[in-house]
Formats: C-alpha cells, structure tokens, sequence
C-alpha cells in the first residue's frame, strides 16, 4: 500500500469544527495530540550558537600576535636581505658590466624600505587590533618580494664563467632569512618561498642550463624543510595564542565573578605580590579598612594590619604574628581572626587565602577575601558571658565558680602549675534572708533590684581579686584564695554584713537587707569542690536556723550530722519490713472525773545501732525522702488495729501530717482502714497542726469535710504556736483544740502564759469544741487548768506512754496509781515567784524517770514525742 503523500487526504490535519457546537471528541484527540507536540518541541534544548564573536576575537588576537612576531623579526632579517642584495650586485657574476644588475638592487631596496616603513610605524604606534586585509596586503608583498629577488640570482646562474657559490648562499640564506621572519604570518612566508621558487623556475626556462637536476632537486628539498619550519612554528603560534585567549577568557570571567563577589558578597578581596605587598587594591577593601586606595597599593599588608592595630591592647596583637608565619611559611590559611581598629571602632576580621604560583611552583603572592565577623564576634562574647556570667547582677554564675574554685583548689596540689604550697583560700556561701516575703510583698522588680543592689555592695567591699558569684535566686557565694586565718576572715565577713545592713530603696520602698553566712576552708574542710560547697551550705543552714544575721564556720558535728541525716533516710526504708517501728501510746485524763478517756498513738524507731531515734530527728527525714506516707499508713493500721481491743469508751487520736493530708486521699485511707480493722469511726480522732493551712487549698478542706463525715474527730494540735488565724476555725468546725506544751510549761511563772490558755479555753467553749492540755508535768499545773475550765490533760503527770501490752494493765491499776493533786493552789502575782511545794515540783525533781526532747519542734521535755508528719503518731 503506498504512503500518503504530503497532499494526499490522509496526511491531512482534520478539518477544524466550524463552530464550537461542531467541536466533539472526536476532535479532542487531535488537538492534545497537538499541544504535546508543541510541548515535545518546546522541551527540546535550544540550539547553542555559533560562538562567532568568540571566534572574531581568537581571529583578532591570533592576526596581531602575527604582526607582534613579525614586528620583532623584520630589522634583522631587513638588514640581512639588504646586505645579500649588495653583495650580489657588487660581486656576482657580470654584475659590474649589466646596468640591470643595479636597477634591480635599486628596486629591491626599494621594497625593504617599504617593509621598514612598515615596521617603523608598528613600533612608533603598537597595534592593538590587526585586521585581515593587512595581513593579505603582506602577503601579496611577500610574495612580490620573492618573485622580484628571485629574478636576478636565476639569472646569475645561467651565466658562464662566473663564481656560482655567492649566488647559492645568497638564495639558501634569504630563503631561511625570510622563512624565519615570516613563519608567524604562515600564507605570506608560503608566498616568499613560491615567488622566489616560481623566480627561478621562469630563469630556469629562459635560460637553460641554469640548474642541473641535482640543483633542482637539493632546492626542492630545502624549500620543502624551510616550509614544514614554517608550518611547525604557524602551529606553535596559533596554540599559544589559543591558550592565551582561553586564559583572557578565564580572567575575564574570574574578573567578573570577583567583581559580583565583590558587589553582592559580604567578603573583601585583597591581594599581595611575593614580597608581601598589596596590589590591584579594589575601591571595597579601601573603603573598608578606611584609608585611600593610592596609600594602600605597594604597601606592605602588615605593615597596614600593625597600623590598624596600635590603638588595642597588647594581647589582640598576636594575630599578626600568626598571620606572618603563615605567609612566611607559604601555607593556605582559613578564618584566621584579625582584631583592628578602624575608625575608632573595635572590629574583627576573619582572613582567608591561599598562595599563587606559576607553572614552575615559584611563588607570585597570595590572594583570599577578608570578612567582617565583627557582629558573630560580639554575638559569641555575649554568649560567652552569658555562660560565665549572671545576667541581672553581673556576678559570675554557678558553673564558672565552681571552675575557677577547681582551679584554685588544683594550684594547691603537689607538682601543679602555679603551685603555691601550703596556702588555701576560703568559700562564703550567702543567703538573703525573708527574701522570699520581700518579693512576694514589694513584687518581683523590687526583688531583682534588691539582689542587683546586693551584688554591688559584695563587690565593692572585697578585694579586686576576690570572686563574688551568684549562684541562684538569692544566693551568692565568694571565693578569696590565700585567706585561711579565722580572724581574717571573720573581719571580711564582718564588714560584708556591714555594708549589707542599710536598707535598698527599690520601686519607692525601703527593702530591709540582712543576709547570712557560711564559711568554709580549703584545703582544711575538703579539696573537693562539690565538698566545700557543701560544707559552707552547711554552716549557712546552720547560721539560719540558730542566728539568722551572722556569719558561721563549718565545724565537724554539722558534717557528722548530714551523715547521720543520710544513714537514717537510708536506714528508714528498711524499718518498717525489720520491725524497727513501733506504737507507744500516753493516756488523756478528764479533769473533771480523773478517769481515762483514750489515747495517743506515738511512734517509736529503735535502731540496731543508734538505738532509740526520736520522732523529731527521724519525722522529718520521712517527710523528706517521700517515706512518711508509708509510715502514716502503717501507723494507722497498727494503732486501729490496737485500738479496736479496748473498752468501747476509750478513743484513740492519731497525728495527722500536711504532707500526708496533702498527698494522699486521706478519706479513702482512713474508711478502708476502720473497716479492716473493726473500730468505730467515733472512735477515732485525728490530730493536724495548723501548718496545713499554711498552704491551705480547696482540696484540703474537702478531705476535712470527707474525714468529719465519716464520723472522725478532727483535733487541732498545738494551737497557737503556728500560723494562727481564728479564720480557719469558722471555715471547719474542729472537735478538738489542743493547747501546746509550751504554754502549759509557764502556767505556774507568767501571767501571759495563763491569758492565753485562758483564752484559748474560752474560744474553744464558744465554739463548742473539747481543750486538752499537752505537756503536764506537775499537780499545781492541774489546779491552773482546772480552774481555767480545761477539759482533759495528757503528760507525765499521769502517765509516759507505754507499749500496747501495757495499757489494759495501766487501766486496772489507774485508780491506785493516779496522782495526788493539792487542793489548793494560789501562784501569787508575778511573773517570776518561788514553787510553793514539793508535790508542784516537776516529776523528775520527785525522782521520776524522765524522757528524752522529742515531738515536734514545739514539743518539750514530756517525751510524748507526737508525731507531727503525715501518720506520724509520734
């Protein structure tokens, strides 16, 4: 079947629809089948063009380094031809008797003073540009030239009876003379050797006999080398002036990428020759180093780096050290930091650069770029002083003391750098104190300018190469290297809490300033950094907690004391599983009856080694470590347990902890342990101090509410020692207000002490609550109470808590072993006066035995030991 032609119906495009109802799938097709054609197309690469400016200007170049090569070879080889020319006309053969001879030398001269003419002018006015019809004129010249020299030596040869060898010399030297002058301009050299061949051949045929054949025949071999010369040397020519216009092109296009490197970048570019000075200096890095581009050419670069920097300090002036052993040592460099000052402004240069050679490996100089790292430079100082430094005070923060504290302490060890034998220093660790009330009252602005006031007072009253740090919040510390005499110490000490006596004025108020101090030595106290903190901590805790105000040294009890604290944190979670723990249990007696009406629950810890260890040591430590709510429950459980085999009269009161109060789901506890244990919820009566409404939130007053519903009693303990507030009364109706030891202690010498049971017992009956009065010790005190209107009493007066197994003994005995109370007792009216009798004398004095402080921190020498933690029960 043939193929349709071009015109033939198939080959057709289908006819375009003559409206756009026409237009139906069928015509889809055909125009996607178009517009992916037109795309195929348009995703074909472009045809590069011919580079025809590129190849103009390798023509260009090529024709004048020609004419250059021409211009430097045309004297010598003029001078040569002229003098052959002579000696043919003045010494060949009839050249004395044929006037043409001369008319010939005349026109050939002729012609060399042309081609000087030419010369002349190259060399007055170098060429810049060549242009093609030059060269074509010269070579029509050239080879005119051979044809006219060519004429009269063939015609020489033919003669007879002349000397021959002239002639021959003359021809072989002009042939060189010119194929040498002319190899770089190839067509006109080829044109002088044809002309002066074509010369000899037109004598040859009028004069036969002129050349024999082996004449011809070394001729045509002479003119054949002379013409592979010339075409080496064209060769030769052409790939050197290639490679130079590949290397104009590379320059040009490095030029105009450093030029927009330049413009666009954000480096500089400089340069120097081999003798170190600066060359080609651009209107940027004049501009940038701020003096005029005419003083920076050929000056030497360090001597302009030396200049910039004679305004810094001596040592930000090692950098040009580095900078001339690099170039000295000829190796490249990167990000070599270069301070200077340049109109009176500090700044960094960051230097990068490599050394320039030629093809043999001689060095030429160096060229890189210079970047202005002078904002990263500030950025990194910010964030190095950011690491090193405190940022509201300016004080050195807590990890560059504890490095520059290790550095003092290292310079103190045998064989160190800077060893300094047997002297220390020493490390004050201080703490504002109620800086938390003056920032929750005055706000925290007030705050911040208090600890800012404090750590300018620090520095300003220590010597300059004291170290005063901030190691946090209100904390600061000092390190002072070679002071390690009490005395001296205690004298700085002293004036520092001197200048930190007046009060700061901050946001309008006057913000009273007084800080405590701890103090350790080194290396008597530790040469550990981690030890000496520790230890200074130490006596500042120490300093808080017995003279807030002054200055403490750390001793050895208060190291003995923190193990002692972490033995027993450890000791304490295996108590419970090794029957460490127990329950003692101290009776509450009405006053009214005399009769027992329950008891409280006290815990015990007897160690395998300290022995007996007091709730008030041991309670805390609980608190602490997270274990109190463990030992809570267990002492629930246990004195439920105890209590459910006594008399139904009898209750049991068991102290309740904040900790616990706040941490567990005391409800849930308490109603699953009444279950399991039988004891009846009225039964039951929980102690809590007042310090649970120190952090009071809804939470602890619903677990109240959920405890009193059960039917639990809810006592207040030692009321009146804590955060007393009668606001707490009215928001939960208590069962129970618990007058602490303390003011039961002074009943019987001050008069305050009795007001104020006085009135607690009054609040407590217009509130339709019990009182019991902790800590009774001797008869008179019963007599102050009963008269007051207290309803029980609990102490060593009636009885020192006793184990479990004891009680249903001390019941059955109670009513022979009670105390005898005098009838009568009036305490006279001053606050000090003499104890009337000896049945009012303290139990111990009546040779009772006595028991060790225990309890809480207001607890006294009763030994009940209550336990103030969550479920302490001691």
């Amino acid at each position: 079947m043939p193929e349709p032609t071009p015109t033939s119906p198939a080959s057709r495009p289908p006819p375009r629809p003559s409206s756009s109802r026409a237009a139906g799938p069928a015509s889809r097709p055909a125009a996607s089948e178009r517009r992916r054609q037109t795309r195929r197309a348009d995703d074909r690469p472009p045809r590069s063009p011919r580079p025809d400016a590129d190849q103009r200007a390798s023509a260009d170049l090529m024709r004048l380094r020609q004419a250059d090569a021409l211009q430097r070879h045309l004297p010598a080889a003029l001078g040569a031809s002229l003098v052959i020319t002579l000696l043919l006309a003045a010494f060949g053969p009839r050249a004395a008797i044929d006037p043409s001879v001369w008319l010939w030398a005349l026109l050939v001269t002729a012609m060399e003073l042309a081609l000087a003419q030419f010369w002349w002018n190259g060399r007055r006015e170098p060429r810049r540009k060549v242009g093609a019809p030059l060269l074509r004129r010269l070579t029509a010249g050239a080879g005119l030239f051979g044809v006219v020299w060519g004429l009269m030596p063939g015609w020489m040869l033919a003669q007879s009876g002349g000397d021959r060898s002239l002639v021959t010399a003359g021809l072989i030297g002009l042939c060189a003379i010119g194929s040498v002058t002319l190899a770089s301009v190839p067509n006109a050299a080829y044109a002088f050797l044809g002309g002066l061949s074509a010369a000899l051949l037109v004598t040859q045929g009028l004069y036969p006999g002129a050349f024999d054949g082996i004449g011809l025949l070394l001729w045509g071999g002479c003119i054949a080398v002379l013409a592979s010369a010339v075409r080496w040397t064209a060769q030769s020519l052409a790939a050197r002036v290639r490679a130079e216009h590949l290397s104009q092109q590379q320059g040009e296009l490095i030029s105009l990428l450093l030029r927009d490197f330049e413009d666009q970048g954000a480096d500089v570019l400089w340069e120097i020759d081999a003798a170190g000075r600066l060359q080609r200096v651009t209107r940027r890095l004049a501009g940038a180093i701020g003096l005029p581009t005419s003083e920076l050419n050929r000056r030497p670069l360090l001597a302009v780096i030396q200049q910039l920097q004679r305004d810094l300090p001596d040592g930000e002036r090692e950098s040009r050290g580095l900078l001339q052993r690099c170039l000295t040592e000829g190796r490249p460099f990167r990000d070599l930091l270069v301070p200077l000052m340049i109109r009176g402004q500090a700044c960094w240069w960051s230097l990068t650069a490599k050394p320039l050679t030629d093809e043999d490996g001689t060095a030429m100089g160096w060229r890189g770029v210079a970047r202005d790292v002078t904002q990263a430079r500030l950025a990194d100082r910010r964030l190095s002083w950011l690491a090193h430094f405190d940022t509201l005070t300016g004080l050195t923060n807590r990890a560059h003391f504890r490095v520059l504290l290790e550095a003092s302490i290292q310079r103190l060890r045998p064989g160190s750098a800077g060893g300094r034998g047997t002297q220390g220093g020493a490390v004050l660790c201080m703490d504002l104190d109620n800086f938390k009330t003056i920032n929750d009252t005055f706000g925290h602005p007030a705050g911040d300018a208090l600890l800012a006031e404090v750590g300018q007072r620090l520095r300003h009253c220590l010597p300059r190469e004291a170290v005063v740090a901030r190691l946090g919040g209100d904390e600061f510390a000092v390190l002072i290297e070679g002071l390690t005499e009490t005395a001296s110490i205690a004298e700085l000490t002293q004036r520092l809490l001197d200048a930190l006596a007046e009060p700061v004025s901050a946001q309008a108020a006057q913000l009273p300033v007084r800080m405590s101090i701890g103090i350790s030595r080194y290396p008597a106290d530790g040469l550990a950094v981690d030890e000496l903190l520790q230890n200074a901590d130490l006596a500042l805790y120490d300093a808080k907690s017995h003279a807030p105000g002054t200055a403490r040294f750390y001793v050895q009890r208060l190291g003995e004391q923190v193990r002692r604290r972490q033995i027993m944190e450890r000791d304490l979670r295996d108590a419970i599983e090794q029957g460490q723990l127990s329950l003692a249990f101290q009776p509450k007696i009405e006053l009214k009856g005399w009769r027992v009406t329950g008891f409280e629950a006290l815990m015990r810890w007897r160690h395998p080694v300290h022995g007996n260890i007091p709730p008030v040591e041991f309670i805390p430590i609980a608190e602490d470590c997270g274990l109190i709510t463990t030992l809570g429950e267990w002492a629930l459980q246990e004195a439920c347990r105890c209590a459910a085999r006594w008399p139904a009269e009898l209750s049991l009161a068991v102290n309740l902890s904040p900790v616990q109060l706040m941490a567990q789901n005391i409800v849930s506890l308490v109603e699953s342990t009444l279950k399991t244990t039988g004891l009846a919820a009225h039964r039951l009566e929980l102690e809590i101090t007042e310090s649970v409404f120190i952090q009071e939130n809804r939470s602890t007053v619903q677990q109240l509410r959920g405890l009193h519903d059960l039917g639990v009693r809810i006592a207040l303990d030692d009321f009146g020692t804590g955060y007393s507030s009668l606001a707490y009364l009215r928001r939960f109706p208590f069962d129970t207000l618990k007058i602490d030891r303390a003011f039961v202690r002074e009943l019987l010498v001050s008069r305050d002490a009795r007001a104020i049971v006085r009135n607690i017992v009054a609040l407590a009956k217009s509130l339709r609550m019990a009182t019991v009065a902790e800590g009774v010790e001797e008869p008179a005190q019963v007599l102050v109470l009963g008269d007051e209107g207290c309803d029980q009493i609990q102490g060593f007066l009636a009885a020192r808590p006793m184990p479990a197994e004891e009680i249903r003994n001390f019941l059955r005995n109670w009513r022979d072993q009670r105390p005898v109370v005098p009838p009568s007792f009036q305490p006279g009216v001053t606050d000090a006066m003499p104890i009337a009798w000896k049945d009012s004398l303290p139990l111990q004095a009546q040779g009772l035995p006595a028991a060790a402080v225990i309890g809480s921190p207001a607890s006294g020498p009763d030994g009940v030991g209550r336990v103030t933690a969550p479920m302490s029960l001691g």
